[in-house]
Parts: C-alpha cells; sequence; structure tokens
C-alpha cells in the first residue's frame, strides 16, 4: 500500500510540475512576442474604416495632425449630432496602430495551450482589466475569455479571439447573450503584426428590446512618417 501511494504522489507531481512547465513556455512565447513588437513598433499614419448597420465610416490617421484622426467620408459636417458625437468619442481615444502583441496583450492571465501544430500555437488566456483599453469593459473582463494563435517563426500574434462563454447583465435591464470579437493580424512594414481586421458582434437585450449589432473595423494603407 506504501508503494502504490508513494506512486500516485509522485505521478501527481510530476503532472503538475508537467502543468507548470507548459504553462510557463506559453507564457514565455507571448512574452516574446511582446517584446518583439515593443522593440520593432514605430508610429504611422493609416486609413481606418469603421462599417456597422447604422454607419459607413472613412477616416485617416496621422499621428502628427490634429486631430489626430480625420473623418474623411462622409465629411464631419455631414453627420447628423448623435454620430458626430460618437465620431469624436472614438477619435478622441484612437491610439494609432493597433499591435497584436500589444503591451495589454502581455498583461492577460491563465495562458495555456489549446492546440498547435508545427508553424503556429493557438493558447487559451483570461482577460484581465490591464489587458483591456476601454475603461467600460474593464469592468466585465472576468466575463470574458480569450484565444490567441502565435506564429512560431516569426514569434507573433496572428489572429485574436476574445468571447462571453455565457450571458450576463453588465447593466441594470440589459443584458449580453453573447459577444465575440476576432482580430485577424497582419505585417506593418516594420514586419510586426497589427490588428488589421477587428469584427465584433454582440447578441442580447436592453430596456426589453433585442439588439443584434455587428461592426467591421479595419486599419490599412500603413505609410511610415
Amino acid at each position: 500500500m506504501f508503494r502504490i501511494v508513494c506512486a500516485a504522489a509522485a505521478a501527481a507531481t510530476l503532472g503538475f510540475a508537467g502543468l507548470a512547465w507548459a504553462q510557463s513556455a506559453a507564457v514565455g512565447a507571448l512574452s516574446e512576442a511582446v517584446a518583439a513588437t515593443a522593440a520593432a513598433k514605430t508610429d504611422y499614419a493609416f486609413d481606418v474604416e469603421i462599417d456597422t448597420t447604422k454607419v459607413n465610416w472613412r477616416a485617416r490617421f496621422d499621428p502628427g495632425a490634429t486631430p489626430r484622426l480625420r473623418l474623411v467620408a462622409p465629411r464631419r459636417d455631414e453627420l447628423e449630432n448623435d454620430q458626430r458625437r460618437a465620431f469624436d468619442r472614438i477619435a478622441e481615444d484612437y491610439e494609432g496602430v493597433s499591435w497584436c502583441a500589444s503591451e495589454h496583450m502581455g498583461r492577460v492571465a491563465q495562458v495555456r495551450l489549446l492546440r498547435e501544430d508545427e508553424t503556429s500555437a493557438v493558447y487559451a488566456f483570461q482577460p484581465t482589466p490591464e489587458s483591456i483599453r476601454g475603461e467600460q469593459a474593464r469592468q466585465f473582463a472576468d466575463r470574458l475569455r480569450g484565444e490567441m494563435t502565435i506564429d512560431k517563426a516569426a514569434h507573433d500574434v496572428t489572429r485574436v479571439r476574445l468571447f462571453t462563454p455565457e450571458s450576463f447583465s453588465p447593466f441594470p435591464l440589459v443584458r449580453v447573450d453573447n459577444a465575440n470579437i476576432v482580430v485577424t493580424c497582419a505585417a506593418a512594414p516594420n514586419g510586426r503584426r497589427y490588428a488589421a481586421e477587428t469584427v465584433s458582434s454582440f447578441r442580447g437585450s436592453a430596456l426589453g428590446q433585442n439588439f443584434d449589432e455587428r461592426s467591421v473595423q479595419r486599419q490599412r494603407n500603413l505609410s511610415a512618417l
């Protein structure tokens, strides 16, 4: 019996050690990607496209201009007041290129390997308030789950997905049944990947009215200053 107990304890210890090593390797892969992007990132001017069921905006971001994000089509003076305010809020918060292996991504938790092949690995992670840019969205980080794909050769993030595993109520009389955000990354001129396309969908109800919204945001035509 003593031998059986010792063998079981040894197996459990090895199992925990293997899990800890795998988690350490996963964190290391993300840390390497974040460090490489931080060392190479630079400012770019680029085009921005925002498409929803209500708006179809084309804008230009220039970090040296004022304002940095300028609406190209339609013209700002053609917008209704609520749409103008909505665009101004986006312009005020727009920081520039969204790098896929950003410093924010480096602050996620519970990184673990889901699957891998010869060229890439897919990791699950838990978003944290520190890993989310939006002040309001930070309050619900614990409701989200995440997945990311890392290219082994480039040591860079190529895809990120955030989603809700179950419905929740962020505010009174508001319920989110499903939220899904998929970021597809592309190589910038410096070789590091940025969020070329972000597709967001939200489904639920607010004040007794159902909503089912989808938006697509693209950053393209990056050019050095």
